[in-house]
């Protein structure tokens, strides 16, 4: 993914549920937007993703 499509992709994810929102915003203005974008991109990267049963 190109930087814009991240972006785009994490904007999207926020957007689907408040409490995302509220979580990752939080993070934003705790750790600053540069450190909380690549936090959410390991999060859903293949290897970041929680074992589903």
């Amino acid at each position: 993914m190109t930087g814009k499509q991240n972006l785009e992709a994490f904007i999207d994810y926020i957007e689907s549920d408040s409490l995302k929102r509220k979580k990752w915003l939080s993070r934003a203005r705790e750790a600053e937007f540069n450190q909380a974008l690549p936090e959410y991109r390991e999060m859903t990267s293949p290897k970041g993703m929680p074992l589903q049963m």
